[in-house]
């Protein structure tokens, strides 16, 4: 009967071991998964913030190249003469690395991407033909030569429209990314 009560002992000893094992190894695994989760929760949550501060960036730069080249053009139609280097380092900084960095990034939407393309252009375009123009009547050339601000006139209008809709576009992105943010955050949080 001795025997018969240690050998219980031992099963209940093992058992319970290899319980307390199964247990702390089961634990140990959920723990590491729930760690990933939260650590991919925690990667999205930065890649999407990250792209909400590309995609603002974006519609930022290409406001101030587009204030640069309206300034200018304004000038031009009314006859006041327009400073050449002053101008030109407008568009640098305007234009320049802020507008090529917003502008030339790989957007979600190909659309999206196209339209960011043509308006880049579109303002590298206006710049180049507005110089033109500038160093034009620096020399004492008449304004509006061959309707040249007036053909910018109506490529202006047409950019202005193209960003008015490529801003709709980003605006619409940044929302879904800011709830899709949101709604990761809250899933992250412990309930109460």
């Amino acid at each position: 009967m001795a025997d018969t009560s240690a050998i219980y002992a031992l099963i209940s000893g093992l058992g319970g071991a290899a319980l307390g094992a199964g247990a702390t190894v089961y634990v140990s695994i959920r723990q590491f998964r729930r760690e990933i989760a939260e650590r991919d929760k925690e990667r999205s949550r930065l890649q999407a913030r990250e792209e909400i501060v590309r995609l603002t960036s974006l519609r930022f730069a290409g406001r101030a190249w587009l204030d640069v080249v309206l300034r200018a053009k304004q000038n031009l139609d009314a006859g006041v003469a327009v400073d050449l280097e002053k101008f030109d380092q407008d568009v640098k900084e305007a234009g320049g690395a802020a507008a090529q960095q917003g502008y030339r990034v790989v957007l979600p939407d190909p659309s999206v991407e196209g339209l960011a393309a043509e308006i880049s252009d579109g303002l590298s375009d206006l710049s180049w033909y507005l110089r033109r123009e500038i160093i034009r009547t620096a020399e004492g050339g008449e304004p509006n030569r061959f309707n040249t601000l007036g053909i910018l006139s109506t490529e202006l209008g047409r950019l202005i429209q193209r960003r008015a809709d490529l801003n709709a576009k980003l605006i619409e992105r940044i929302e879904e990314l800011a709830l899709d943010a949101g709604a990761a955050i809250d899933q992250a949080r412990p309930e109460a």
